[in-house]
């Protein structure tokens, strides 16, 4: 019996090509992996920081931003609530910078002003509120 090896036919060049394509899709599927557990250690958006401070006068509250993060004028929104429950939104009145001009920025050195409902009397809560957060809570007498 003749056990000859036939030289014309080799997998040399099939098993390289399949190696590669395995080392490859080892490669892709790390890189993934990495890629999704280092999204999740990015920070999550921060809440908006800002010192604020209140004057009342006889028919507006004004707002005066100390310091912070700015806040665009659309987002922000002042509400008084009765002792009874019963809750306005007030109207704005102005909002101006530092220099007394009219802007759409509530930042520093600015004002906020609304008005006060005609009706509201005795113990009050004012908050002034960003879309995400509380800005200035304050509760007393008016």
């Amino acid at each position: 019996m003749n056990w000859k090896k036939d030289n014309t036919e080799s997998d040399d060049a099939v098993t390289s090509v399949v190696g590669e394509i395995l080392l490859m899709a080892l490669v892709i599927i790390l890189v993934s992996l990495f890629a999704a557990s280092a999204f999740d250690l990015l920070p999550g958006d921060r809440q908006s920081a800002v010192d604020v401070s209140m004057e009342k006068e006889t028919d507006t509250v004004t707002f005066w931003h100390k310091g912070g993060d700015w806040i665009d004028g659309s987002e922000l929104s002042a509400s008084l609530t009765e002792a009874d429950g019963t809750k306005h939104v007030l109207e704005t009145e102005s909002l101006q910078d530092c220099f007394g001009e009219e802007k759409r920025v509530f930042d520093l050195g600015g004002s906020y002003t609304v008005k006060l409902p005609p009706a509201a009397a005795g113990t009050v809560s004012i908050r002034l509120t960003s879309a995400d957060s509380v800005l200035y809570a304050w509760e007393g007498k008016l």
